[in-house]
């Protein structure tokens, strides 16, 4: 029995062995890789895509090309993947949006059409800001503003979206009644509330900084579960007496149906970029979040279970 035992340790050993080599030996990636942003260049989601194509390029050894691909609040460029031959060279970069735009039925998909490959963000920098002509000086100030003239106070959002979501959240969190509007996409959103057609909105930090920076926004809060590093003199809502904490992952996904070991190699990939000191320096710089790497299972989890949260509470996001 002894000997048995032995044996069959030794083989075990050997088949793990054989396992971990033939992973690093995959011969995935043999030509340029192609990853969808699906909107518009110039925005969060495109930086970060575009910031972390950059530094898998020489540990892949691969060119790697952005295609932006917008419409429907990122369906277009979902499903554009999901239609694709799952042989690795196609990938989706996105964030949980897509699964509020399940949720609202701007697309009937979810991450679970998809393989998910990992996360190399999870930013929680979202704020809530007003317009630097707006009188509100304190999230408080506005509460206050909003409940004496219900409904008035416009909210700058794009429907089925994370914003719409946060401005639902703080209608039921400070008990309020706000005029949350389908504004578009980011730029939409910051033009409207500069030129004052709406009062408030919410988005990550880096997405409004120029504007933070040059003193036409004015930041009520932040909205992370503690105060940010990179920001730490703005409060939390939490701090401020309204339990609100919002955030979202951008992650990497491929076709249904992808060799597991293409996406296990990539997402050692991922890890690796997200460990490298340049890269967070650059990401911290340009959009005030510092990277966060999740690995197919913890990602999974996520999705999963922040799915099962925006179906729980469908309110927030669906005015029936």
């Amino acid at each position: 029995m002894k000997k048995l035992a032995t044996i069959l340790a030794a083989v075990l050993l050997v088949t793990l062995a054989l396992g971990s080599v033939s992973l690093a030996e995959t011969s995935w990636p043999e030509k340029t890789l192609e990853i969808v942003v699906p909107y518009k260049a110039g925005g969060d989601t495109d930086f970060h895509t575009r910031k972390l194509a950059e530094y898998l390029e020489p540990i892949l050894g691969q060119t790697i090309i952005i295609t932006n691909i917008e419409g429907a609040s990122g369906s277009i460029g979902m499903i554009d993947v999901m239609e694709s031959a799952p042989d690795g060279y196609k990938m989706l970069y996105f964030h949980e949006s897509m699964l509020t735009n399940n949720v609202v039925e701007i697309c009937e998909f979810t991450h679970n059409d998809l393989d998910v490959c990992a996360a190399s963000v999870v930013d929680d920098s979202y704020v809530l800001v007003v317009g630097a002509q707006t009188p509100y000086q304190t999230l408080d100030e506005l509460v206050a503003a909003a409940k004496e003239n219900p409904g008035d106070i416009a909210f700058a959002a794009s429907s089925g979206g994370y914003s719409y979501y946060c401005g639902r959240l703080l209608e039921e969190t400070a008990g309020i009644d706000l005029n949350v509007c389908d504004a578009g996409g980011t730029g939409a959103r910051n033009s409207a509330v500069l030129s004052n057609k709406m009062q408030v909105t919410a988005h990550v930090y880096g997405g409004l900084k120029p504007y933070i920076d040059s003193g036409e926004f004015r930041v009520l809060c932040a909205l992370g579960a503690e105060r940010n590093p990179l920001f730490p003199d703005i409060p939390t809502a939490r701090e401020l007496g309204y339990d609100m904490v919002g955030g979202r992952a951008y992650f990497l996904s491929f076709p249904k149906g992808t060799d597991p070991e293409i996406i296990a190699k990539m997402s050692a990939a991922i890890e690796q970029v997200c460990q490298n000191e340049q890269f967070i320096k650059e990401t911290q710089d340009a959009y005030m979040t510092t990277p966060s790497y999740l690995n197919t299972e913890e990602l999974q989890k996520r999705l999963d279970d922040n799915l099962a949260f925006f179906w729980a509470h469908r309110d927030l996001l669906v005015e029936e």
